[in-house]
């Protein structure tokens, strides 16, 4: 499948690497498919570009780069969801917000995306923790 998108201009998309919502991110209703792009080779920022609407893309991160102790705990509706048969398949994103000046980059670890790196399931999952809020800074306070 080839798209064109406003930030990557034209890209083909292998059907495997397609990424399938099992609902939509909140506030993007529409949304359901998307790729995953790096962003450079040199650093651990990706981009999870919409199908749906090509001139979406949200830069997302692995927490656990900037908060080592961060954990997901997916209820059982949430594993069934995702199809997930084993932990090492789930691979967890937050969503990155970049301001204008970066070092005040924040994450939102409420809500993180939990993707079956097996069969390109995700979803975002709503956590009920108060030590993970909806803006954490990514370069620390």
């Amino acid at each position: 499948m080839k798209i064109t998108t406003s930030r990557f201009g034209e890209i083909t998309i292998a059907e495997e690497d397609i990424i399938r919502m099992t609902e939509p991110l909140l506030g993007f209703p529409d949304l359901k498919q998307y790729v995953l792009r790096d962003h450079s080779d040199d650093t651990p920022f990706k981009w999870l570009q919409s199908l749906d609407d090509t001139t979406l893309a949200f830069v997302v991160l692995d927490p656990v780069l900037f908060k080592p102790d961060y954990a997901v705990r997916l209820s059982r509706s949430d594993v069934e969801d995702l199809q997930l048969e084993s932990e090492e398949s789930a691979q967890v994103y937050t969503i990155v917000v970049v301001p204008q000046d970066p070092k005040k980059m924040t994450a939102n670890l409420q809500a993180p995306l939990v993707l079956n790196t097996r069969n390109n399931i995700a979803k975002q999952v709503v956590l009920n923790d108060p030590q993970y809020p909806i803006k954490y800074p990514v370069f620390g306070e």
